[in-house]
């Protein structure tokens, strides 16, 4: 019965990949990520609101999902979850997701909405086929169910937490006052700031070791990066991405901006290279600040599906896949 409920953050996590955020609070004041426990090594908000509201998020979407085996519309992906869970995302306004990137058993999501606990349980039993059990735990209220691997609590009249049980009770000590996330995914996850969706994350030690030793000389700076963090945004009819990257020390952010400086400068040198890269890669804007390198780029969404035109034939001639 897990399996089901995973299919919740699934859901969030394919909406949040493509387009929404969160620092929402809940009615006792305290936002969602100051709830996050510290064994956790990545955050992630969806504002569901605003990307169910725009209907060129939802365009695009809908368009890169029409190349997936399923589902093909943001419509059919509601429908898989609310008939497999119960749960009407719809019903929620804002989500934020946590976990540990190496743990399939540790996650947990943060989401804030309007709805009804009472028919929001009845439904959940419905579509898992079974009661769920129900533990105190600290004053609230646990519902469980898959062998109790999974589990369900209100935080107030507007707020549920979800996801692995262990997970759940971490965030429910955290709001009795244990120690939160901290450094250095809170303070990427809240340099992002009010994105529609925003992803922050500590670099496993694993992934670090793939890179390999001897890199092109300046970019071997890029070993000493120690979290990254995306977010996607939309001001006005330009939709706008950002890459940020903390580094040890600002030496080696100024490393790494240099490396990114050559890298774009060298771009422009290469033969053949169709113009539309040469467009997308004039919109980059590349800063430093301190540790931080942040990567910002904006572009309209018929921009977008122009380059997506064009540029389609070219990879398909470098043997990659059409955008």
């Amino acid at each position: 019965m897990g399996k089901k409920i995973v299919l919740v953050f699934i859901a969030i996590a394919l909406v949040a990949g493509l387009g929404g955020v969160i620092g929402c609070e809940t009615e006792k004041g305290i936002a969602a990520i100051d709830l996050v426990p510290q064994t956790a090594d990545f955050a992630a908000s969806v504002n569901l609101n605003r990307i169910f509201a725009d209907d060129d998020v939802l365009d695009i979407i809908n368009e890169i999902a029409a190349n997936m085996e399923e589902p093909k519309t943001v419509d059919d992906l509601l429908d898989q979850v609310k008939e497999e869970t119960g749960i009407d995302l719809e019903d929620f306004s804002k989500v934020l997701i946590f976990g540990e990137i190496e743990s399939e058993d540790y996650f947990g999501i943060i989401a804030k909405g309007d709805f009804d606990q009472k028919a929001l349980i009845d439904s959940i039993e419905s579509a898992v086929g079974e009661e769920l059990s129900t533990s105190d735990y600290k004053g609230y209220q646990i519902y469980s169910f898959g062998d109790n691997e999974v589990a369900l609590c209100f935080l107030n009249s507007d707020t549920i937490l979800g996801g692995s049980r262990v997970a759940v009770k971490d965030a429910i000590d955290v709001e009795k006052g244990a120690p939160s996330l901290d450094e250095p995914i809170y303070d990427i996850y809240n340099a992002l700031g009010d994105a529609w969706v925003k992803v922050a994350m500590e670099i496993p030690a694993e992934a670090m070791e793939e890179i390999p030793e001897e890199l092109p000389q300046g970019l071997e700076t890029f070993q000493n990066i120690e979290a990254i963090g995306i977010s996607f945004n939309k001001v006005g009819v330009n939709l706008s991405f950002q890459l940020k990257l903390l580094f040890p020390n600002s030496s080696s952010a100024e490393d790494a901006k240099d490396a990114f400086d050559a890298l774009i400068g060298t771009l422009a040198f290469l033969p053949d290279l169709p113009g539309e890269v040469m467009d997308i890669v004039d919109r980059l804007n590349v800063r430093q600040s301190g540790s931080w390198i942040t990567v910002s780029f904006e572009a309209t969404k018929a921009e977008m599906r122009t380059w997506a035109r064009d540029l389609g034939p070219a990879f398909q001639d470098m043997g990659g896949l059409a955008p």
